[in-house]
């Protein structure tokens, strides 16, 4: 039965390392216990044959491999080819061939065309209404749900995802678009060959619009070779630093700005778009400055429509069930009405109501973007990419873990990056997910990306043959489905009462990413956003959270000492650090150390120079005197901290906190199971604060420490400048090595009474 546990660090062998544990009779340590008054209940004695054992850290191939010999085996692994490893990469760069050839047609086939045609009817005006959001006429947001769901379907991990046209990522790339490209006031310069006409303002309008498309183009292919190269390079990881507080905040205060971006159409004003810090606010005042000039017509259609979608959505909702997961196409119910109200009303010849205008029919050319413009359109890419990507992987690992199959990251970024890559040639825009599409897809039955195909049939019907029956269009009636389907995203309010309660710190983070996009825009707040995030993390880890452990009763388990259930043992002090050990908390760390446990050796060593140079003073005035005795009664003062005279409290003042100890405390131990590392900061800090506390003779011992942080130790000397023999398996070996080590010896111990064992673990 372990009680004295001593752990020197002996003779290392090809990567052995030797640890040498001692163990009394539990007989004797009963005894001796209460000889001293302590019951055996007030250190828990564990069973016998209670062995520990540390875990396995080096082996002799890590200590006598080289770098070199390391770099070349792996590049043999990575470059040696075989049917099985071709067969595997194939698969998992075109996901299809894995699941395409073990499709279940009877199970799935009815699912997957009813969700198909379900998520292509919505397609139809979401895409549309989504065109006018990124700046663009209506028939390229038609492009957009088509082009780039075909890639996915091949390339993409996710069984559930529609991939698609979305109305956070419309609205940056709007922005973006309105901000690049300047409205045309003027002719560009001509040649002399070139026939003369006369400048309309239709002429420049379409010139304007052309340059928004080509910029939008550009702006795809960029953001497709940004995720392109981000899958390859494997860097899928980067979605950790978009916490989910902060993705809601962006999504709501996205969702402001296309409000503000819809609302000259809801009116039917003519206001410039803003883009930059501010934007919003400017739209608002443009809209209230102009508010006499309302268009009634559109007005009242908005209206109207708003009313209907509404209703439609809450039926819905609410039958769900009732109706199978199929629910009522109420967007396109609205967009074929409007169209034939518009077109018998007449209602832009008779009451000025913009429409959509001319829709060509059939597929766009393909046509090379602009690459004269990429470095232009880089920042706006890169934003656009990351938070296109983060909503999508999102989205598509909560219904991975509905059904229980895996997603991979990188292939994911490939599967986007192609995706834009390949649509940026037919004119389209940046394209992602949208959460309603993905749950009415769900909800229809949607069991494989084969819905993809035939929700594309139903568009190519559109593009083809439907599309120029929509021309009397209003535009109003899109931004109205635009408006409605932001619902969703403003209840992100309701999150945070319960993210206040739960996290007051992720709850700011929502807030002030929330008014960073609201007032300074998509990709400022998004900066602003990240860099709060960080920071929090940052200011964690400079202040962490520190206590000391007591036992509770009859038992080996430590806990706070705030919990009334457990007992400080005399003695000793317990300190755990709830966070890893690095640059950053390491003054803060030694701080509240010394703090919490009473014994700041530099007070101390100061305290005692005081002490002796009173008590010289003492023995010269005693010896001038005659009296040849020094009075040790002299050497405290009453700013010397105060203790009495049976051994009880000793009153510290720590940086103007009193702080109580007991006078008798000899050994402090440091509980590493929170740390998960410690830095080369860390590990000088531990190593002074032991030599800190051998000044005073107090004991600095460590227990339960991670594998890899004692692989650090050796390889940095760390037993030998501590002498070896002040680590442990557990806190509670610690306190049971420390008590053992403080019992005087008896005169009926013998050397049969102690069993000595020897623990070597590779």
């Amino acid at each position: 039965m372990p009680v004295n546990l001593d752990l020197p660090r002996i003779t290392r062998k090809s990567g052995e390392v030797a640890w040498t544990r001692m163990a009394a009779a539990p007989s004797e340590t009963t005894a001796r216990l209460r000889a001293l008054g302590l019951s055996s209940t007030t250190v828990y004695v564990p069973p016998d044959h209670a062995y520990i054992k540390y875990d396995q850290t080096q082996n002799d191939s890590d200590q006598t491999d080289t770098l070199q010999e390391k770099v070349v085996q792996s590049l043999k692994k990575s470059c040696t080819c075989s049917k099985a490893k071709a067969k595997k990469f194939l698969f998992t760069i075109l996901p299809i061939l894995a699941w395409l050839p073990k499709y279940r047609i009877k199970e799935n086939i009815v699912g997957d065309v009813v969700s198909g045609i379900t998520v292509g009817i919505m397609r139809i005006p979401q895409g549309m209404a989504y065109a006018l959001l990124a700046s663009v006429p209506p028939i390229f947001g038609l492009y957009s749900s088509f082009f780039p769901g075909l890639i996915y379907a091949i390339l993409g991990t996710s069984k559930n995802l529609p991939f698609g046209t979305m109305a956070v990522v419309s609205v940056m790339v709007g922005s973006s678009v309105e901000r690049l490209v300047p409205e045309r006031t003027g002719l560009p310069a001509m040649s002399d060959n070139t026939t003369a006409f006369n400048a309309t303002d239709d002429y420049l309008q379409q010139l304007w619009i052309e340059d928004k498309v080509a910029i939008s183009a550009t702006l795809t292919l960029m953001a497709g070779i940004f995720q392109l190269g981000m899958g390859i390079c494997r860097l899928g990881f980067v979605t950790v630093y978009l916490s989910d507080p902060l993705v809601s905040g962006f999504t709501v205060g996205a969702a402001f700005h296309v409000v503000g971006s819809q609302v000259k159409y809801l009116l039917g004003l003519e206001i410039p778009r803003y883009s930059g810090p501010l934007s919003l606010v400017y739209t608002f005042i443009d809209v209230f400055r102009l508010i006499t000039q309302t268009n009634v017509a559109a007005l009242i259609t908005s209206l109207i429509c708003i009313i209907i979608l509404l209703i439609g959505k809450e039926v819905n909702l609410r039958y769900k069930d009732k109706l199978r997961g199929i629910p009522i196409p109420t967007e396109l119910i609205v967009l074929i009405i409007a169209t034939l109200v518009s077109y018998y009303a007449d209602l832009n010849g008779n009451y000025g109501v913009n429409i959509v205008g001319d829709i060509p029919t059939g597929l766009p050319v393909p046509k090379a973007p602009d690459v004269s413009r990429l470095l232009y359109v880089l920042p706006d890419a890169i934003v656009l990419s990351i938070v296109s990507f983060a909503v999508s992987l999102t989205l598509a690992k909560l219904f991975a873990k509905k059904y229980g199959y895996s997603i991979d990251d990188n292939q994911e970024l490939i599967a986007y990056g192609a995706s834009n890559l390949f649509s940026s040639f037919f004119s389209c825009f940046v394209g992602s997910t949208s959460i309603s599409r993905t749950s009415v897809a769900d909800a229809a039955g949607m069991k494989s990306q084969l819905m993809t195909f035939v929700s594309a049939v139903l568009l190519l019907m559109v593009l083809l043959f439907i599309g120029p029956l929509f021309r009397p269009l209003q535009q109003c009636v899109l931004a109205s489905i635009v408006v409605v389907n932001l619902k969703s995203m403003f209840r992100l309010f309701t999150e945070l009462k319960p993210l206040w309660k739960l996290s007051k710190v992720d709850c700011m983070v929502w807030v002030v990413t929330w008014l960073a996009v609201t007032l300074l825009g998509l990709d400022i707040g998004l900066g602003v956003g990240v860099g709060f995030s960080l920071l929090t993390v940052v200011l964690r880890t400079q202040r962490p959270n520190t206590t000391l452990l007591g036992q509770v009763p009859n038992c080996d388990i430590y806990r706070d000492l705030g919990n009334n259930q457990v007992k400080e043992i005399d003695g000793i002090k317990i300190f755990r650090l709830n966070m890893s050990l690095c640059f950053t908390n390491c003054d803060s760390f030694k701080t509240s150390l010394y703090k919490k446990t009473g014994l700041d050796p530099v007070r101390v060593l100061a305290r005692r120079k005081k002490e002796e140079k009173n008590r010289k003073k003492s023995e010269k005035n005693s010896a001038e005197m005659g009296n040849g005795v020094a009075n040790p009664g002299m050497a405290h003062t009453e700013e010397d901290d105060t203790m009495g005279q049976n051994g009880g409290i000793v009153s510290v003042n720590h940086n103007g906190v009193e702080v109580k100890r007991t006078a008798d405390v000899t050994t402090i131990i440091l509980d590493c199971g929170p740390i998960n590392f410690v830095d080369s900061v860390g590990m000088n800090t531990l190593i002074q604060v032991y030599k800190d506390y051998k000044s005073i003779d107090v004991n600095f011992l460590l227990a339960h420490v991670n594998p890899d942080i004692r692989v650090q130790m050796q390889s940095c000397d760390y037993f030998e400048k501590v002498g070896g023999q002040k680590l442990f398996v557990s806190v509670h070996d610690a306190v049971l090595f420390t008590v053992n080590k403080d019992l005087p010896p008896t005169e009926t111990r013998t050397t049969q009474n102690v069993n000595y064992e020897m623990e070597t673990h590779l």
